[in-house]
């Protein structure tokens, strides 16, 4: 039963890593095997074949039987360990890891195009039909607009009224292009006709907000040049939920040295609220992961040995070497034994990944929400700003935190705690 795959598991500010080896049993039969950590390394070792990870160049492995290891979780299928580090080689570290940067949005709208704007529940009209002369992002990575339109430290930007600034979820035209259709509740703006919350006015209303998923684009039938009728989120394209958190983490509010904290809310279709809070660890999570399937790289390689022709030449010379020494002369027991004790070694490569260790609620219904409002109450009071995105961001990031809960729970053997809520990685891949 080969080792099928390995994760390792590292805090940057921690010296221990956490070690996952999965293997699949074959025809339900468990063979023998045995893992050795040495100093620059991990061997699984089974009676006809090792496989070998080298770490050596990332870390340098303590290698004391009281100190450096603890296998805490061993089955048929899979192990996990803890294991002590006496040094970390961060530069190499660096050199073996994808490196994930930040991406802006992009919106498939052009000045070229003519289209309105009309609330998604009711459809009505919001903005007329129109070109607009300049459309372009947000300047700075933030879903508060706030930072950019109501700076404190330079002069308030307001957009003109040819203007269309757009970022993660929503999009900042001026207030005066808006049609009378909206109602105005404090900061808040709402469809007029079913009410739908659609945006808020920013800087004394010399900016207005609208969120993206709760716009309909319209377009006229003779205008050549127009972007197709639909939700405007549609005209975005998808950002994986790896750039999804690394846009969100530009609004986390720090709470200590070692967390930060993120409010979101989303809103389905049919109207129903959801939360998700999310307690992020600023300390950086890296990853070391294996090929997916080592067993069928593995079976691949046997392959290739048997089908190779240099292996046949080695037998045929061989056998006329044992021919010119004469029928008479064995070769000698013991070093038949040792030939035959030689196994072949098979090195696991692993690469490198960033990403982030969450804690998180997530609230999908009334109940829950009602359920839980002293906990939602607190992350207000304590000054933790909610950031509204589209409902397909919240799903599509609470999607790649449950695959992830599993791993974790594997890794780090850790309890699920109520207060905390539940815990995950969110791996960062290009």
């Amino acid at each position: 039963m080969p080792l099928e795959l390995i994760v390792i598991s590292l805090m940057r500010t921690s010296k221990w890593i956490n070690v996952l080896m999965v293997n699949s049993p074959e025809d339900d039969v468990t063979k023998p095997r045995r893992i050795d950590v040495t100093s620059n390394g991990i061997r699984w070792i089974e009676q006809d074949f090792e496989q070998f990870t080298p770490l050596g160049k990332f870390f340098e492995i303590n290698t004391n039987p009281e100190e450096g290891l603890s296998v805490d979780t061993e089955t048929d299928s899979e192990t996990a360990m803890k294991i002590s580090l006496l040094n970390i080689n961060d530069e190499a570290l660096e050199r073996q890891t994808v490196n994930v940067e930040i991406v802006g949005v992009h919106l498939q709208l052009t000045e070229f195009m003519a289209c309105g704007l009309q609330c998604s529940n009711c459809y009505k009209d919001l903005v007329d039909i129109r070109r607009f002369k300049c459309i372009k992002p947000l300047p700075i990575y933030t879903l508060k607009p706030r930072k950019y339109f109501c700076s404190s430290d330079k002069n308030p930007t307001a957009p003109s009224e040819g203007d269309l600034y757009y970022a993660l979820n929503y999009i900042v035209i001026s207030p005066k292009i808006l049609d009378k259709s909206i109602v105005r509740n404090g900061e808040h703006l709402h469809c007029s006709r079913c009410l739908q919350l659609v945006g808020e006015s920013l800087d004394e209303e010399s900016a207005a907000q609208l969120y993206v998923d709760t716009l309909w684009v319209s377009s006229r039938r003779e205008d050549k040049v127009a972007p197709p009728e639909g939700r405007l989120e549609h005209l975005f394209d998808q950002l994986p939920v790896s750039q999804l958190m690394l846009h969100l983490l530009h609004d986390a509010v720090p709470i200590s040295e070692e967390k930060t904290r993120l409010f979101l809310k989303a809103v389905r279709s049919d109207g129903q609220l959801h939360y998700m809070l999310l307690l992020v660890d600023t300390s950086q999570l890296h990853l070391l992961r294996s090929k997916l399937s080592l067993s069928e790289h593995l079976h691949e390689k046997s392959v290739h040995r048997e089908d190779d022709g240099s292996s046949g030449e080695s037998e045929e010379g061989e056998e006329r070497e044992a021919d010119s020494k004469g029928s008479d002369e064995v070769e000698p027991e013991s070093k038949r034994q040792r030939l035959s004790d030689v196994r072949p070694v098979h090195e696991v490569k692993v690469k490198g990944f960033r990403g982030c260790r969450v804690s998180y609620h997530i609230f999908f219904s009334d109940e829950q929400l009602a359920a839980n409002d002293e906990l939602i109450e607190q992350w207000q009071l304590e000054g933790t700003p909610m950031l509204r995105i589209s409902y397909a961001m919240m799903m599509d990031l609470y999607r790649e935190l449950k695959i992830n809960e599993t791993l974790v729970a594997k890794m780090e053997r850790s309890v699920p705690d109520v207060k905390e809520g539940l815990t995950s990685y969110i791996i960062y891949h290009n």
